[in-house]
Order: structure tokens, then C-alpha cells, then sequence
């Protein structure tokens, strides 16, 4: 199945996956508590948010509007406070634990490694036929001079 029907297929299935883990915790510490944490997760975001400044905002935007997706790293710390932040307002505790991870090096290096891993496999599978990619012991580099040459001369098409 295709990147896009997972990532929908998630998108649909996490509400009811958060309405399940917000009862199952507030079974666990009581109503109130949980009802208590669930807002105070969503303040610590909007915190988090406004600290991050405008600047990290703006970079990001550049870097998405310039290259896409494949030039977000989230090795960035300010790119990663950011989506942080924004997962912490989200409501729900599974979008919390995965904002407050992303607050750890170590989680912020796999995450990236294995989005880079999902982009990679989409991309290519969806390359263009047309192109020819060979190992770099089956191609040299070849003078532009010859090539011109080549251009102006039919006889000359193949370099010796």
C-alpha cells in the first residue's frame, strides 16, 4: 500500500485511537485528572509555540515552499521544537507523547532517518523509466570539448 493510503488511513483511525487512550487514562488516574493533563498538554504547546519565535516559523516555510518536504530534516532542533509544539496543542495523549519526544535528540535522529526512509521508497518507485542510473565503475566523465566535437563531426559520435 502506497505512503498516501497509510498516511490517511492513520489520519482517520487517530481520533478514535486518542479517544480510547484518553479513557483508558482516565480510568487509570480519574476524570478530572486526566481532563486536567489533557489541557495542561495543550498550554505547554501553545508555550512551546511562542518560544519557538517567528523566525523558526518563517524558516520553515521558506525551506517548504523552496525545496518541499525533502529538505525538512528533523534534525533541526528549531524544526523539531516546532512540529513539537504543534503536536502538544493537538488534543489527544498519543499526539503529546509523540510532541514530547520529539524534544529528545536521540528520538529526533530515528524519526528523521525513518521519514527519510519512507520518502526514499516512495520516490523510487515512482521514478521515470527513461532514466539509466549506473554503478560508477560503468561511466567516466568524458571532456566537453569531445562532446562538442562529437556534436559538429556525425563520423565522431563515439568517444575513443
Amino acid at each position: 500500500m502506497s505512503l498516501v493510503k497509510w498516511g490517511f488511513i492513520g489520519l482517520l483511525g487517530l481520533p478514535a485511537a486518542e479517544i480510547a487512550v484518553f479513557i483508558v487514562v482516565a480510568l487509570t488516574i480519574g476524570w478530572l485528572r486526566a481532563f486536567a493533563l489533557f489541557l495542561a498538554t495543550s498550554l505547554i504547546g501553545i508555550i512551546v509555540l511562542k518560544h519557538a519565535g517567528r523566525a523558526a516559523r518563517e524558516r520553515l516555510r521558506s525551506e517548504l515552499t523552496r525545496d518541499g518536504v525533502n529538505a525538512v530534516h528533523l534534525e533541526n532542533p528549531g524544526l523539531a521544537t516546532l512540529i513539537g509544539g504543534f503536536l502538544l496543542v493537538l488534543p489527544g495523549f498519543i499526539t503529546d507523547m509523540a510532541g514530547a519526544l520529539l524534544f529528545l535528540p536521540g528520538f529526533r535522529q530515528w524519526a528523521g532517518a525513518a521519514i527519510g526512509r519512507l520518502l526514499g521508497q516512495t520516490s523510487q518507485s515512482q521514478r521515470d523509466p527513461a532514466v539509466i542510473d549506473l554503478p560508477p565503475d560503468q561511466w567516466r566523465p568524458i571532456d566537453e570539448t569531445r562532446i562538442k566535437d562529437a556534436t559538429r563531426d556525425p563520423e565522431r559520435q563515439r568517444p575513443p
